[in-house]
């Protein structure tokens, strides 16, 4: 479980960083690549409510840039649904502690 969890914290991490690496213009965020960090700063958000904050933070700065209109449609596609799913799944199945510490590694990513 701490693994998977993990995981899903890396993936979203790689998603975005390789998005933002290869062009200067605003890339387009996946609809399940959307899914994926926006569960993951609600994940963590609810488990370090200390840390809100710094998770929506987070949140709207990998989200910068993109319209709402494009994520209100992502947002409603079957595949933002199939990965947010999943990715709720992966979550919790973490335990509290590994949660926490991957939600620290989230924040931590640049």
């Amino acid at each position: 479980m701490k693994t998977s969890f993990l995981a899903v914290c890396a993936t979203a991490g790689v998603v975005v960083l390789s998005a933002f690496a290869g062009t200067r213009t605003t890339p387009k965020l996946q609809p399940d690549s959307l899914a994926r960090i926006e569960a993951i700063t609600s994940y963590c958000a609810a488990a370090d409510p200390a840390e809100r904050p710094s998770y929506l933070s987070k949140l709207a700065d990998l989200t910068r840039g993109y319209p709402a209109d494009e994520m209100a449609s992502d947002r409603s596609s079957s595949q933002y649904r199939r990965a947010a799913l999943e990715a709720g799944r992966t979550l919790s199945k973490a335990s509290h502690e590994t949660g926490i510490r991957g939600c620290s590694e989230f924040l931590a990513q640049k």
